[in-house]
């Protein structure tokens, strides 16, 4: 009889991909027809304890293609204040991904020692206002409430290179003393420091340190883009509305009025020219 196991997969390299049940991880093999199968990090699988090999992979509820990552349930969306400076562009489009994949994202904030009185007055305003429509948002100050955010949870990283996240993790537990780059001042943006996906075991979850990155591409059809601005709504007095130029149009209408924010407008619809 098959001494089969449920088991997630928590690194790749190579050939090898490292496999993770009750805590102890096992050094697996693919042969067969999961050969013709690109398995990602985050996979759920079943394999042989004996013979080391994965059997099978279960159906993804999602999955990424930059990092390579399945089945998250929750992406940290790390945007720093300086060098590199804060994007709300960037942080709408990582907030439209994770909507796109229902995946709950968590926004945390770096380098808020870094701003003069203004410019925290400017990043407070986009902090309220995140909050305000339900997302939720952190600095990189509040370790606990984060790591409360890891419990029972699968967790990918996302964001600006440079704007801290291996630092980020190395402060939500010491022990995993992942490599640190600097940030480049004449480029404005830091030099990569990770270089494989790995989901990493820590405060009963798993949490991945994934390649610093500071573009994204999104392959969404451009109708669907108002549906993940969770503000928007569908009050429209058409069903099909754009929300550029259509007469009646409630969200135009509602940035008029400072209901919406300006930049998520502004950034929607530089989403939808792209």
């Amino acid at each position: 009889m098959k001494n089969n196991s449920i088991g997630k997969i928590i690194s790749i390299n190579k050939d090898l991909y490292t496999v993770m049940n009750n805590n102890s991880l096992f050094p697996c093999t693919v042969r067969g027809k999961l050969k013709n199968i690109k398995l990602t990090v985050g996979d759920n699988i079943t394999f042989n304890k004996d013979t080391l090999t994965i059997e099978s992979v279960e159906e993804r509820k999602n999955s990424l293609i930059r990092p390579l990552i399945s089945n998250i349930d929750k992406l940290f969306i790390v945007i720093s204040t300086h060098i590199p400076s804060f994007s709300s562009y960037l942080l709408d489009k990582f907030l439209v991904l994770s909507e796109y994949n229902n995946i709950k994202p968590i926004i945390i904030i770096t380098k808020m020692d870094l701003c003069t009185k203004e410019e925290l007055k400017e990043i407070r305003k986009y902090i309220k206002y995140y909050k305000k429509i339900g997302y939720k948002v952190y600095t990189n100050k509040q370790i606990k409430k984060i790591k409360k955010e890891i419990k029972n949870s699968v967790v990918a990283v996302a964001g600006q290179t440079g704007a801290g996240k291996s630092t980020l993790l190395n402060k939500i537990d010491k022990n995993l003393n992942l490599k640190t780059g600097e940030v480049s001042y004449s480029l404005g943006r830091g030099k990569h420091t990770t270089r494989l996906v790995e989901l990493l075991n820590t405060c009963e979850g798993l949490i991945a340190d994934t390649p610093g990155f500071s573009s994204l591409e999104l392959d969404i059809d451009k109708s669907e883009i108002s549906g993940f601005f969770i503000e928007f709504g569908y009050e429209c007095k058409y069903k099909s509305c754009t929300h550029i130029k259509n007469e009646g149009c409630k969200v135009i209408e509602k940035v008029n009025k400072g209901k919406i924010l300006k930049s998520r407008y502004d950034n929607y619809l530089k989403l939808i020219k792209e």
